[in-house]
């Protein structure tokens, strides 16, 4: 608790922190926190196409900045309407730049979620939590996003421990309102694991609005192969 309000009461190590060339990367989360009193408000649809099924996700998600530094978020992953489920998943958490230097373009993040994630093999919920490590770097028109997450499902109801990892690392190149990005990830989905490549095109109609469609590729370890189309919409405002 000392820590959390330690950081909550530090100054930012530079006088504006870092904005970041896109809000949000498809693959990983943008490293760059809200600012204080920024509202980041965010949805989309997600398809993939696996061995002959169809499968349908929309993601709705939001942050709020506490301070420059400090930010809390919430998620969840809607079914269509076609899956009675409604929800497949829900999560919360904070997140904290330990380094959020605007003059550099560099910005170190950490933090906490909180997870309610529906299993594969009795269709309930089980509870989680999964700790995370950002980093972004700007380069010019270039900027560079790491991600390193690792989801922990302590074993409930008979079931065993989980531990799903998660590494994502994108480029994003600014031209005038379009933001090309390139994106790879390794994770585990479903006890497989899974590399993918995602090329993607974001746009920026206006400043506070961003929207933007990928494709990513899924190379499973088992040889499996699939593709599928990411759509993002997100509006920012608010602010010190």
């Amino acid at each position: 608790m000392m820590v959390l309000l330690g950081l909550l009461s530090a100054p930012a190590l530079a006088a504006d922190g870092v904005e970041g060339r896109v809000q949000e990367f498809f693959l990983g989360d943008g490293a760059a926190p809200q600012q204080q009193r920024q509202v980041q408000l965010g949805t989309g649809l997600e398809w993939t196409r696996q061995e002959g099924d169809t499968r349908f996700e929309l993601p709705v998600f939001a942050e709020y900045g506490l301070s420059d530094r400090v930010q809390v978020e919430a998620s969840v992953a809607l079914t269509t309407p076609e899956d009675p489920r409604g929800l497949d998943s829900a999560e919360a958490g904070v997140g904290w730049a330990l380094i959020n230097d605007g003059r550099r373009g560099f910005t170190l993040s950490v933090g906490m979620d909180l997870l309610a994630t529906r299993d594969a093999v009795d269709d309930r919920f089980r509870p989680g939590f999964e700790p995370y490590l950002l980093a972004y770097q700007d380069v010019g028109p270039l900027g560079f996003n790491l991600q390193l997450k690792a989801e922990e499902l302590p074993g409930v109801r008979g079931l065993g421990g989980e531990l799903h990892p998660d590494f994502a690392a994108g480029a994003v190149l600014e031209l005038g309102p379009l933001r090309p990005t390139v994106e790879a990830a390794w994770r585990d989905e479903d006890g497989t694991s899974t590399v993918l490549l995602a090329p993607g095109l974001l746009a920026h109609p206006a400043k506070s609005l961003e929207l933007g469609v990928a494709v990513p590729w899924r190379l499973h370890a088992d040889g499996a192969r699939d593709v599928g189309v990411m759509g993002m919409l997100i509006w920012q405002g608010g602010g010190a």
